[in-house]
């Protein structure tokens, strides 16, 4: 949409523009490993470090680095033979590359000429990002010489790091086990505890713990060796007390554990340990573990109930899916430049359409079905496979949202499809988008969605945001009044941020209290009604529970996911690691969307960089400091940066208190949410006419009208046997 607003030479449009949410995509076929050979185990050392330099190989133990580099092949490139080319997208943009002999320029595409902008040599490495996610190449890369690289492929990638953290987890979830007084946990709340502990290294002969100090923390040796010892003073004369005598009492060993009495209170320990060898500690604290949990003792004492995990998901399939009864959907829609109208006839389910107010028709063999007829309006908003446009019930008048998608364009990841199909049917909450029905033609998907008339969160920031003059203080030096004035950009004013974000707080409880964790929060994703409240909308990225094994299994219960997906700049640092995560990406993305509303820009985006493997780093860099202009006050600063923690056990709304914990912060002093609940707050901003238009008298001809069909009828086949249960 270009640039959103700028004022005095200030251009903000990169800060606060749209931008385009990624998965990783689904392969039609697995790749298959080239005749090449595999890396040979002596350069394993040498490809290793040259990895080493990367954000997401780095963390990675020396065991799950050597899997990977393994399972890395080599390949013969030619002189002048191109290797990647500069927007490349799907296969051609999966791979990583080392080099290991020979030379490679690289090209980029500057005002209609291929400049040449680098060079990659020995031991240089490319294409990190696309490890991540279906990124299109940044620039093209042609060897000047016969050359090698080693070779990296995403899917490789991603499969051992999710291998490596699920051992770990389970690994750390079965000492956890071996410990006597956290038997009273459930397996959530111990695969909680897993994130909650930070592994500390102790070199030999260190003291971890000395008797008679206070203790306020528990261990958990995941490597080397340790003695316990404990002293002991004589009788003597005088009242000293004796002399003291130290006497070794125990040896402990990897998945042994010490300490754990300190989790219970204020416990002086009982005696002193030492690492024997270098020792590796998984550290829980008492103040985490109250942080997360709640205190021990309260857990030990609750009543040992059944759990039972089905309860708030039966609530939410109440509805359940859609017959498989079938009904008649026509769609109307007026011809380009002709005014003519276009009648589709699509396939959809009986109960919907009856719902809907659909009327019988006649067959003519006599037998009467049921018809829904809905005429297209307006184009709200494209993507790159769909579209959004108002349209009407012909059979009560009610006005909808029609969004409508390719067949073709989301057949490679039909999932996040029949997951938006499932969850927006059957959610009850103000603040999240309903759907009506859904149905499908030969070429396209359909869902009949609550109508937004007020634009989004996007309108709403570009319309409301302004160019202010502040003071600036220089070197950290304060200069008051005599400090010179700078221009910065100013979101949204406290309270209106203050009443979107706790609309938002509202709809992420419910569903995550349903086992459903959203993956996208961001402004164009968060849609608002005429009457100025907001609903969350897009579930195609939302990800519920998964029938297995005849049994739901809830991510609530400790299952995480690992899905690359969300938008760069918004996605948490787990999500980014290939770490697995769950509801925690949904609170981090909270963070960064208050970020966005209060400043009019992205928190990781400053410095100014168009790289997004520099904002990568920036989110899972711990040293990374977040800038905050000078007019966001003291409390919301606090309250987005405990969303924007890093360790996912410690964000707020991952805590003991969940969502109540963000509802309790001072930043909501003072705050009616029951009031809210009951859409019985007055909106602090009534949507204007031009917010909910000003994108769709930008869209051009060629956004408004499709181009022609262009799919083969092998493409035409797979679409069919994809969706034939849509």
């Amino acid at each position: 949409m270009g640039n959103a607003f700028s004022s005095d030479g200030l251009e903000t449009g990169q800060d606060v523009g749209r931008q385009q949410a990624v998965t990783e995509a689904r392969r039609k076929v697995p790749s298959a490993r080239p005749a090449s050979e595999l890396a040979k185990k002596e350069d394993w050392p040498f490809i290793r470090e040259c990895l080493g330099k990367m954000l997401l190989f780095n963390h990675l133990d020396d065991d799950m680095q050597n899997q990977i580099v393994g399972d890395m092949y080599e390949r013969r490139i030619g002189a002048g033979e191109i290797l990647i080319r500069e927007g490349d997208t799907g296969l051609a943009a999966s791979e990583l590359y080392v080099v290991s002999a020979g030379e490679f320029e690289v090209l980029q595409r500057r005002r209609g000429a291929n400049l040449r902008v680098n060079m990659k040599r020995r031991g240089d490495t490319f294409g990190e990002v696309s490890l991540m996610y279906n990124s299109p190449r940044g620039a093209t890369v042609a060897a000047t010489q016969d050359s090698v690289v080693w070779v990296l492929e995403r899917d490789v990638f991603r499969a051992h790091a999710r291998v490596g953290q699920e051992t770990a987890t389970q690994q750390v979830e079965l000492f956890l086990n071996s410990v006597p007084i956290l038997s009273a946990l459930t397996k959530e709340e111990k695969l909680v505890l897993v994130d909650a502990a930070e592994e500390a290294v102790f070199p030999p002969g260190t003291t971890v713990v000395r008797q008679g100090d206070a203790g306020d923390a528990f261990f958990i040796i995941k490597d080397g060796e340790a003695v316990v010892y404990q002293e002991e003073r004589g009788g003597g004369g005088d009242g000293a007390g004796g002399a003291a005598s130290r006497r070794r009492v125990n040896q402990l060993f990897r998945s042994d554990f010490f300490g754990e009495q300190a989790l219970l209170g204020n416990v002086p320990r009982a005696a002193t340990v030492e690492s024997v060898t270098r020792l590796v500690c998984l550290v829980l604290g008492r103040e985490t573990f109250t942080a997360v949990l709640g205190p021990l003792e309260a857990l030990l004492k609750r009543e040992k109930s059944p759990q039972v995990v089905n309860q708030r998901l039966l609530k939410l399939q109440a509805r359940g899916g859609p017959t498989r009864i079938p009904a008649e959907v026509v769609v109307r829609r007026k011809q380009h430049g002709s005014g003519e109208w276009d009648v589709v006839r699509t396939r959809g389910h009986a109960d919907e359409v009856e719902e809907l107010g659909g009327t019988s028709v006649a067959e003519s063999g006599g037998t009467p079905r049921r018809q829904l007829v809905v005429t297209e309006g307006m184009v709200l908003g494209t993507g790159a496979f769909s579209r959004v446009c108002v349209a009407r019930d012909e059979a009560k008048g009610r006005t909808f949202a029609l969004k409508r998608m390719r067949k073709s364009g989301v057949v490679q990841c039909p999932e996040h499809v029949f997951c938006e199909q499932t969850i927006t049917r059957n959610l009850t909450h103000p603040f999240c988008i309903r759907q009506y029905a859904s149905f499908q033609d030969k070429y396209h998907l359909y869902f009949l969605m609550d109508y937004m008339g007020g634009g989004d969160l996007m309108d709403v920031l570009v319309a409301d945001a302004h160019v202010i003059s502040v003071r600036k203080d220089a070197g950290g030096v304060r200069q008051g009044c005599f400090a010179p004035k700078v221009k910065v950009l100013k979101g949204l004013d406290n309270s209106v941020a203050r009443f979107y974000v706790a609309s938002l707080v509202l709809a992420l409880d419910y569903l995550h209290q349903h086992n459903i964790v959203y993956r996208d929060l961001k402004p164009e994703n968060v849609f608002i009604d005429t009457g100025g409240h907001i609903k969350l909308g897009d579930f195609g990225f939302a990800k519920a529970s998964s029938w297995l094994g005849g049994l739901w299994r809830p991510l609530e219960n400790g299952r995480k996911t690992y899905t690359f997906c969300g938008t760069p700049g918004y996605v948490a640092p787990e999500n980014v690691l290939a770490q697995g995560y769950n509801f925690s990406v949904d609170w981090w993305g909270l963070g960064v969307l208050m970020y966005v509303l209060l400043t009019g820009r992205q928190p990781f985006t400053s410095p100014k960089t168009d790289d997004p493997m520099v904002v990568m780093r920036r989110i899972v860099d711990e040293k990374f400091r977040i800038a905050f202009p000078p007019y966001v006050h003291p409390v919301a600063r606090d309250l987005i940066l405990r969303l924007l923690e890093r360790r996912p056990a410690r964000r707020l709304g991952m805590l003991a208190g969940r969502a109540g914990d963000i509802k309790r912060h001072a930043w909501f002093e003072g705050f009616d949410w029951d009031a809210l609940e009951a859409r019985k707050m007055d909106p602090p901003r009534r949507p204007k006419g031009q917010d909910a238009t000003k994108r769709i008298q930008e869209l051009t001809e060629g956004e408004r009208h499709e181009k022609p069909h262009q799919e083969s009828a092998e493409e035409m086949e797979e679409c069919e046997a994809v969706f034939a249960d849509f």
